[in-house]
């Protein structure tokens, strides 16, 4: 799938503007409807694996089966308009479906969902058991509808109120679910369990709206103690899930977004793994091509990975889509290789030389190195802006602890355009910088410390726009952006902590989210899934992290144009 498409999939407005002209507004016909968006798959679908899933929902796996259902967008049943979701399978069991948060107001008109209220989310389903012509078979194809009442995004949850399973076979039968609301939010799951697969056994959805019930559920008064108003905060809920154990000391992560897959480097192993799934994640481990691989990147527009490896210093080149190796390119005898990208509207590969002070240009077409860079003392990671054609390079410096700072490189004359200093001695000074990130939809690099503070720097004109110091004091090494939620994510160098920053709001937002034992060593999201994966090597785990800051309304996003 060209990146193109799919950062504007993912960056159309969320906000009231854009929900008024929407062309997949959920049905109803009352504002509350415009609270669950694309409700009557009417509108567009993002590309989820070899599938498409309708935009503003989110697919979930069970893995009931040894491989996942494919998701599609079905003209060949649909109870209203031109589309709807369909799931299914061929000859496999399965167990799956797709969940949507409710937006926080429908705009203009003000439809928001109350606590003390009661709602009811009805769907209409259809399914089809071995094939299409087959004889009815009721009982075979189970779905069913759930709730959860404040908006949790978890469908094991305990708090979700689901309705009995509805087992109709090749008819159309609308489920309606009813929940009493405890928040601003709720989640609507809606999902089918194929427990013995007939053949082609296949789910649709479509037309899913939203009513309010009654009146306001009566409260007992109770005294009422003033209290200090918290300071609000744009972050919806966010939430670490079970982590993975992958061993071998895991660093560096890269994801494939249009796959829903990630790539894990473990340094002690020299191995790669890769990580799919949803809540049972699936792994597969290779050989790294090399050894002490450190970090990765992965380019989706060629299908490729690219992983250095610290030891023998050369950069093994993976085809992802085929599964193996195609090439390695070596950087030299004592180049350490530590932070790598790829500049995708040059094909060009950006590899950080911790201990040459350098950074090797290597070209995705020929597999060799281009040019050699000098830059700043001990490099560390790189980033890269496909919208200026901007190489960001942080460099440790010495002497370590009072040095440091950022190399800004110019793709295009493959040069050095400016060296942002963060030394001790600086204006504004944050020593030592290792993490960095940049949201090229807004053009911000965002920069975390060793010294304890996240830089804030606008690639405009690559100027420093503010240093902040994290909730917890303390050093700071990966950083990660969302550029779908604007939410930064920053790991501590100590207490196994990881820090949320809305940039939108300029602030630290209430999240400080524990991961597992040690110094976080990699942060990655995928914009699509909303997944963030941080890796922990001294218990060889990954925790996972879930980011919903798209659903807030007041976010209008334009669409724009990233290769």
């Amino acid at each position: 799938m060209n990146r193109t498409r799919f950062f504007v999939v993912l960056l159309l407005a969320i906000g009231s503007a854009l929900t008024a002209i929407n062309p997949g507004m959920a049905q109803g016909g009352s504002a509350l409807a415009a609270l669950i968006l694309n409700g009557d798959f009417e509108g567009p679908f993002y590309t989820y694996g070899s599938g498409q899933v309708a935009e503003y929902w989110v697919p979930y796996d069970y893995n009931l089966g040894p491989s996942s259902p494919q998701y599609l967008r079905s003209t060949l049943y649909k109870h209203d308009g031109a589309a709807s979701q369909q799931i299914w399978s061929d000859g496999v069991a399965w167990y799956a479906g797709i969940m949507q948060t409710t937006v926080l107001t429908s705009g203009p008109s003000g439809a928001r969902i109350q606590a003390g209220y009661y709602y009811t989310v009805h769907v209409w389903t259809h399914s089809v058991y071995a094939r299409i012509g087959s004889p009815v078979q009721d009982g075979k194809v189970q779905k069913r509808v759930g709730i959860h009442p404040s908006g949790g995004t978890n469908p094991q949850a305990t708090a979700v109120v689901w309705t009995p399973w509805h087992g109709q076979d090749k008819v159309w039968v609308q489920i309606n679910a009813r929940v009493l609301a405890s928040g601003s939010r709720l989640t609507v799951f809606i999902e089918a369990k194929d427990e013995k697969s007939g053949g082609q056994d296949q789910f649709y959805i479509d037309g899913v709206w939203l009513e309010q019930e009654g009146v306001r559920t009566p409260t007992p008064t109770r005294t009422v103690v003033p209290t200090v108003a918290p300071t609000p905060t744009a972050t919806p809920a966010i939430e670490t899930l079970s982590p993975l154990n992958v061993g071998g000391q895991p660093q560096g992560i890269g994801v494939f977004p249009d796959a829903d897959c990630f790539f894990v480097a473990n340094r002690a192993a020299n191995t790669v793994t890769r990580l799919e799934g949803f809540f049972d994640w699936r792994q597969t481990k290779f050989p790294s091509g090399g050894q002490q691989p450190g970090n990765l990147v992965v380019d989706p527009d060629q299908c490729r990975m690219y992983v250095a490896n610290v030891a023998t210093n050369n950069i093994a080149v993976f085809n992802v889509c085929a599964g193996r190796q195609v090439g390695s390119v070596s950087l030299g005898d004592g180049h350490s290789p530590d932070g790598i990208a790829v500049l995708t509207t040059t094909n060009t590969i950006y590899v950080a030389n911790a201990a040459a002070n350098s950074v090797s240009a290597v070209s995705g077409d020929t597999l060799a190195v281009t040019t050699t860079i000098s830059v700043g003392s001990r490099p560390g990671q790189i980033a890269v802006n496909p919208n200026t054609n901007k190489v960001y390079v942080t460099h440790r410096g010495d002497p370590p602890g009072v040095s440091g700072g950022v190399t800004v490189i110019d793709a295009i004359a493959q040069s050095v355009s400016k060296t942002i200093d963060l030394s001790a001695t600086a204006v504004i000074s944050a020593p030592e910088p290792y993490g960095i990130a940049v949201n090229p939809v807004i053009n911000r690099v965002y920069v975390a410390s060793n010294s304890g503070k996240l830089v804030i720097i606008n690639g405009e004109n690559d100027e420093v726009i503010r240093v902040v110091s994290p909730p917890v004091p303390g050093g700071l090494d990966a950083v990660a952006v969302n550029p779908a939620s604007n939410n930064v994510f920053v790991s501590a160098t100590v207490g196994n902590k990881v820090f949320v920053y809305d940039a939108d709001m300029d602030q630290w937002t209430i999240y400080t989210l524990g991961v597992g034992p040690g110094t976080p060593r990699g942060i990655c999201i995928n914009p699509l899934t909303h997944h963030v994966l941080i890796s922990n090597p001294s218990s060889g785990t990954v925790s996972v992290i879930r980011d919903f800051g798209f659903y807030q309304p007041f976010k209008v996003w334009l669409p724009i144009q990233l290769r």
